[in-house]
């Protein structure tokens, strides 16, 4: 067999498997990739890389989640939508400025992704800008990061950059 024909024939018969295999659809007005079934958000997992790489941190401070402090914003969200909120568990918070980040888990409802705002005398839930539930198929911190930014122009953008999800449903 001549070799422009073996190459041909390699090329056509490689397309005709990806072309059996793997599936680019839409969903949600985004793409994502799908091989034997399995859907993989290739443009979510580039970008989550890239603000990883990118991201400045400096000015987000990671805060424990035992601390006074971290206390104060379990009880707001507690107190929040009682009575299934009652049962929250903060996973992860971070602050920049006056806002905050929490990630928390119930007993009975969905995890969260809260963004909180600290006024002279309370900490306040943005309400507009809560995210539960799963992100399946997307990668989940793109997704996250985009929603709440979406819903809370003003939060500053180096606290949703440096969110790293910590649950199981958002890894």
């Amino acid at each position: 067999m001549k070799k422009h024909v073996a190459i041909t024939l390699l090329v056509l018969t490689s397309l005709g498997v990806l072309r059996a295999h793997v599936e680019i659809e839409r969903q949600d007005g985004r793409y994502f990739l799908s091989y034997q079934g399995k859907k993989h958000d290739v443009l979510g997992t580039l970008q989550n890389q890239t603000t990883a790489l990118l991201r400045r941190c400096a000015s987000v401070q990671a805060l424990d989640v035992n601390s006074p402090d971290a206390r104060a914003v379990l009880s707001t969200i507690q107190n929040y939508s009682p009575p299934d909120s009652q049962k929250a568990r903060l996973l992860g918070l971070t602050q920049k400025d006056a806002w905050l980040l929490a990630e928390v888990e119930f007993t009975t409802l969905n995890p969260a992704v809260v963004l909180l705002k600290i006024t002279p005398n309370h900490i306040n839930v943005v309400d507009a800008a809560i995210w539960s539930g799963t992100t399946a198929p997307w990668t989940a911190a793109p997704l996250i990061r985009r929603y709440i930014s979406e819903r809370a122009p003003q939060v500053p953008p180096d606290l949703m950059d440096c969110f790293d999800p910590v649950g199981g449903l958002f890894k």
